[in-house]
């Protein structure tokens, strides 16, 4: 009898949570990370600082109530973002770092346009106040698809100002966010490929008209989705995100963020026991390579079957 009561009472408490995940209506408005660095809005590129939100500016009320708790998957391996993101809630709406950001390279392909409509407002500051994500018109019962294979996180009705919302990590470690949705067709923890239906277009939360409210998140830092899709031909404007330890960057990264990316990932590959590759560079040679990489010339002459010490510049060699 106990245990068949154990039981019950396990069953009632999850089905609760699970209520709570979908229906979560909270309302957040603190400042996370205090101060922050100055954003230089007269520059060309977008910089999104990373860490740092607007949040009392937001007109939208487009937040959650991290007051209220958090819902966490197991994270494994194969998920997308593992080793970047911390956790995988799927109760919180915005995902909060809780350590620096480091560099990295983000490479964007097989990408789906989420709604073939136009855009009815940009990202960007709304009088004093600042909006998050772009609007697309988007009639009511419409679908709306995933822009990125990946996993849903967050799917839940009624989230502050979003209103039916969807949200997807994908395995290029961004987010992207399907708000004021008429309904939703996933569930958090559920695989979705580029192009899978997710919802339905509508005019949920605060929204007065119906439209799809999209953004695209790094590590929870929103930034302008304009600076990688282009939305007049619904494809990607580029296949790489730059990311420069503190602030998220659309241009091309400098030679001397160049090296600090291509230096990290390569320590990341060594530490983690998987294959590293090398390109080789003007003057360089099989002796100067190996001292860099802490290996032997025999060692990289072996991995790559090569019976003498001839290099080719702009060639890549395995050295691990």
């Amino acid at each position: 009898m106990m245990k068949l009561k154990y039981f019950l009472f396990s069953v009632f408490v999850f089905s609760v949570m699970a209520l709570y995940a979908q229906n979560d209506n909270g309302n957040y408005n603190g400042n996370i990370g205090g101060s922050g660095p100055l954003i230089d809005s007269s520059a060309e590129t977008e910089v999104d600082t990373l860490g740092f939100y607007l949040e009392d500016d937001e007109s939208d009320d487009f937040s959650d109530n991290t007051g209220q708790g958090s819902m966490l998957f197991q994270y494994f391996e194969w998920m997308p973002g593992y080793g970047v993101y911390d956790n995988f809630d799927v109760l919180s709406t915005h995902y909060r770092p809780l350590a620096p950001v480091k560099a990295d390279t983000l490479i964007l392909t097989g990408y789906c346009h989420p709604a073939k409509y136009r855009i009815t407002s940009n990202y960007g500051r709304r009088r004093r106040r600042m909006h998050y994500g772009t609007d697309l018109g988007y009639p009511t019962g419409t679908p709306v698809v995933a822009a990125f294979d990946g996993i849903v996180r967050v799917s839940k009705s009624s989230a502050g100002g979003y209103g039916n919302l969807v949200i997807i990590r994908h395995y290029n470690k961004l987010e992207t966010y399907y708000a004021h949705l008429s309904k939703r067709l996933v569930n958090p923890g559920q695989m979705v490929h580029a192009g899978d239906t997710i919802g339905l277009g509508g005019n949920t939360g605060r929204s007065y008209g119906s439209h799809l409210h999209f953004e695209t998140r790094y590590l929870g830092t929103p930034f302008n989705p304009t600076k990688i899709i282009d939305f007049d031909n619904y494809k990607l404007l580029t296949d790489t995100l730059y990311i420069a330890q503190n602030a998220v960057k659309i241009q091309t990264p400098t030679e001397a963020e160049k090296r600090v990316i291509a230096a990290q990932k390569e320590q990341e590959q060594i530490n983690s026991g998987q294959r590293v590759y090398h390109k080789i560079r003007a003057g360089e040679t099989l002796s100067t390579i190996a001292r860099k990489y802490r290996t032997t010339v025999n060692a990289i002459k072996k991995l790559n079957g090569m019976k003498s010490d001839f290099i080719r510049e702009g060639k890549s060699i395995r050295v691990r």
